[in-house]
């Protein structure tokens, strides 16, 4: 049961990366609510990342979304708060 189990977790998340469905404005959203809102609504968070995204300057706020993604991925919710302030400064 455990094997069976595990090879389902495996297979959900090789499938959710290899389709995209989880974007830089997904991951911002997960990682504020780790770290600041445990209340926030990640959904609600993305759809509003991605309409700041796509209302004027795309590629600039894009650009923005996938460096400040990418500053906390790689960090803790302590590191955030110093680390990642000019990687997400500017990103609602």
């Amino acid at each position: 049961m455990m094997t069976r189990t595990l090879t389902l977790t495996v297979l959900v998340t090789a499938s959710a990366l290899l389709s995209g469905c989880f974007n830089n404005a997904e991951a911002i959203c997960e990682k504020r609510k780790e770290c600041f809102s445990n209340s926030l609504n990640v959904n609600r968070c993305a759809d509003e990342l991605d309409d700041w995204a796509n209302a004027r300057d795309q590629d600039r706020r894009k650009d923005r979304l996938a460096d400040c993604a990418d500053c906390l991925d790689r960090r803790t919710c302590a590191q955030i708060r110093t680390e990642c302030i000019g990687a997400c400064v500017g990103v609602p």
